[in-house]
């Protein structure tokens, strides 16, 4: 399943665009309602991106990120997609926080300045944060 979804993540990103693209995880997560597998996660995102030597495309810290936060979100687990940008070197990284974690980490990330956020989206990790 993770190969799928990283799958789509790296077109739709191509040809869609990022606000669409997690508009649409965004609307698959909701169709499919919230999974009930128990797992931790760091578990759910250590399995979000196992299928990633399968696929022959270059997946970008942006796929693995999208994924990641769907994988969570999917299973109750409050995670905010981040995309950040910083001025030299000139990069961009994005990355997943869930209560008091990060997922999909680079060196020097402090540095990076947040110009993108996606608040998590199920019912449930959204009730999780009040």
């Amino acid at each position: 399943m993770s190969t799928l979804v990283l799958f789509l993540s790296h077109f739709s990103t191509k040809l869609f665009g990022i606000d669409r693209t997690v508009a649409f995880f965004r609307w698959l997560g909701r169709v499919a309602g919230l999974g009930r597998s128990g797992l931790s996660a760091e578990e759910l995102a250590e399995r979000a991106i196992r299928g990633m030597q399968l696929l022959p495309l270059r997946v970008e810290c942006l796929d693995q990120a999208i994924v990641t936060w769907y994988a969570l979100n999917r299973h109750g687990h409050p995670a905010s997609l981040r995309i950040g940008m910083r001025l030299a070197p000139l990069s961009g990284h994005a990355w997943v926080t869930c209560k008091e974690q990060t997922f999909v980490k680079t060196p020097g990330m402090e540095d990076f300045t947040i110009v993108a956020s996606y608040p998590p989206w199920s019912e449930h990790a959204s009730a999780s944060l009040s």
